[in-house]
C-alpha cells in the first residue's frame, strides 16, 4: 500500500471516530460490507424496537410511584393508537386534568412533564439523573416546581395542556425523541413559556441529544436549569427567545 492510500485511510478512520454518523464505512464492489451492513441492521432493529417499547413496570413503580409522580395516560388507548394517530398524543381528557388539580399544586413557575413519546427507552434511560438535577437546580434559584406529572403515550404538546391547567408559567416536557440510526434513546426537553392549548412548536426551546453518547444527564439537567432562569426572566421562549439572544 502506498504512503499516499495509508495516509487516506488514516484519515478517513480519524474521522470516523469522531462521529455515529456513517461515514468511510468502505464497500465491497458496489456493495455495502457486511460488517457496516449488519451494523445498520442492528441499529435499524434497536430504532423500531424503541418506537414501539412503553414504560416498565419496574420503572414506573421505581421512578414514579416510588416518589409519589402522578401516572396518567394521554387520550389514546393503545400503543398502536399513539403512533396511527398522532394527535390524540397531544391531550389528555378532561377527567385526567380534574385529577391532576386535585394532586398537584397550582401556580407554581415550572411544571415538569415526563412523556414516554417516540421512545419510552430513553427515558428510562435518562430520566432518573435528569430529573434530579433540574429539581435540585430550580430549587437553589428559588424558582417553585410544582409535582412532576408523568405520561404515557404522550408528545410534546400534552406538556403545554398541562401547565395550562396547574396554571405554571413554563413547562419543561421531558420526553422520548424519535430515535435515529446512530441513537435510540435520546431524550429532549421542551420548555414553554405560558404554555397552553394555543401554543405552537415556534415557541418552545428544545435541548434535545440528551444521552450518554450526546449531552450528559447531568450536564444537560445544569443547561436546562439556568435556560429557564433566563426564559422566566425575559418572559419569553422558542423564536421569540433566540431574537434577544
Amino acid at each position: 500500500m502506498s504512503a499516499e492510500s495509508k495516509a487516506s485511510n488514516h484519515s478517513a478512520s480519524d474521522f470516523s471516530s469522531k462521529t455515529p454518523a456513517r461515514v468511510a464505512v468502505g464497500r465491497a464492489g458496489t456493495r455495502p460490507k457486511t460488517s457496516a451492513w449488519l451494523k445498520f441492521r442492528v441499529d435499524h432493529a434497536l430504532a423500531r424496537d424503541a418506537i414501539s417499547s412503553e414504560l416498565d413496570a419496574d420503572f414506573i413503580q421505581e421512578f414514579a410511584v416510588a416518589n409519589g409522580y402522578p401516572i396518567v395516560q394521554s387520550s389514546v388507548a393503545s400503543k398502536d393508537e399513539f403512533i396511527q394517530y398522532p394527535p390524540r398524543g397531544k391531550v389528555v381528557e378532561e377527567k385526567t386534568l380534574a385529577q391532576l388539580r386535585t394532586l398537584c399544586s397550582p401556580g407554581n413557575d415550572v411544571q415538569i412533564v415526563i412523556s414516554d413519546g417516540l421512545s419510552a427507552k430513553a427515558v428510562e434511560k435518562n430520566a432518573a439523573n435528569l430529573l434530579p438535577m433540574i429539581v435540585d437546580g430550580l430549587k437553589m434559584n428559588n424558582i417553585s416546581c410544582g409535582l412532576p406529572v408523568v405520561v404515557r403515550y404522550g408528545r410534546v404538546a400534552v406538556g403545554d395542556q398541562i401547565a395550562f391547567a396547574l396554571t405554571s408559567q413554563v413547562v419543561i416536557n421531558l420526553i422520548g425523541e424519535r430515535p435515529g440510526l446512530s441513537c435510540a434513546e435520546g431524550l429532549s426537553a421542551y420548555i414553554t413559556y405560558n404554555p397552553s392549548p394555543r401554543t405552537i412548536s415556534s415557541d418552545r426551546t428544545v435541548v434535545s441529544n440528551i444521552h450518554e453518547r450526546g449531552t450528559p444527564a447531568v450536564e444537560a439537567g445544569a443547561y436546562i436549569v439556568r435556560l429557564v432562569k433566563t426564559i422566566l426572566e425575559r418572559k419569553v421562549s422558542g423564536v421569540e427567545l433566540q431574537k434577544l439572544s
